[in-house]
């Protein structure tokens, strides 16, 4: 009989062990990029990967109301073209500010959020490794550009461009969805991405160590940073000249050891919405950036 209980025990081991070893069901959608193949006769020579920001405020149903408004301001399409001008294919997909791929009831849209962005950008650096990768954000959605390098440290671009990001509200809007997906599937990230603002620290001086958010940092695996901050506008001067917008960025960039080798930053005439339009000082210095400095 001891010998029929050892026996079982031992085959009650392997089965927890078999168990323990069982892959998690994955987190991912699948990967949308070939769907886009349409837009360019062959292999891009970069692939532009663009997240809006917040619907706006007021507006109470962020994130779930979240959509890709940069396409449609004609945005990417100017960020486009400066690689364009330089003799550049380019493939442009373009995310909402939100975890998960939503309907927004602003846009009416399916709209894709960051789970297919991250999924999208792993499949176009495993298959076309010679492939430009740019990633754009806006307000919002920078926090999403920024995580996606600081949750994957080994991944990289060249060009990682920043118009005028913002991390209030960012957290309260997203923590239910962080929440639900960690439930479900635990963290699949070296670092918890719902804890995005005031989460890096700095050593400015040796004596003053400085808590940076995380669309404030240039992480390592992004050769440019371009950041753009909008005007810095007094309360007496919304509604003044076309300005409507308290909401600005206030903090320079900088890399995780405070240095600033590869950023370059640029304060605006427009406000933080004006910035995303076409004939923008905004987009227009981000255009001569891009000649300047051309491909890494």
């Amino acid at each position: 009989m001891k010998k029929v209980y050892a026996l079982l025990s031992v085959l009650l081991l392997v089965w927890l062990a078999a168990c323990s070893q069982a892959p998690a069901p994955s987190y991912r959608p699948e990967a949308r990029v070939q769907q886009e193949m349409g837009l360019v006769q062959s292999v891009p020579d970069v692939v532009l990967f663009v997240v809006s920001g917040r619907c706006g405020v007021p507006c109470d149903g962020a994130p779930d109301d979240n959509y890709d408004y940069l396409t449609d301001r004609g945005t990417t399409a100017a960020v486009a073209q400066a690689f364009q001008s330089l003799g550049r294919s380019v493939l442009v997909v373009a995310y909402s500010s939100h975890l998960f791929n939503h309907t927004s009831s602003i846009s009416g849209e399916y709209e894709y959020g960051f789970l297919q962005l991250e999924a999208d950008f792993d499949w176009v650096r495993r298959n076309w490794p010679n492939t430009s990768r740019v990633l754009l954000g806006h307000s919002h959605g920078t926090n999403w550009t920024h995580n996606l390098l600081r949750a994957h440290p080994d991944w990289t671009v060249d060009y990682l461009i920043d118009l005028d990001g913002i991390c209030a509200l960012w957290e309260d809007d997203n923590a239910s969805d962080f929440d639900y997906f960690y439930s479900t599937y635990g963290n699949p990230w070296p670092v918890d991405l719902s804890k995005s603002c005031d989460i890096e620290p700095i050593e400015k001086y040796w004596w003053w160590t400085s808590y940076y958010n995380a669309k404030d940092v240039a992480y390592w695996g992004a050769t440019y940073n371009l950041e753009v901050q909008s005007a810095r506008l007094l309360a007496s001067d919304v509604g003044a000249e076309g300005n409507t917008s308290l909401v600005f960025d206030y903090t320079d960039n900088v890399r995780l050891d405070n240095s600033t080798g590869g950023i370059r930053t640029f304060v605006a005439d427009e406000d933080h919405n004006g910035i995303t339009y076409p004939g923008s000082s905004a987009l227009d210095w981000i255009a001569s950036q891009i000649a300047a400095l051309g491909m890494p």
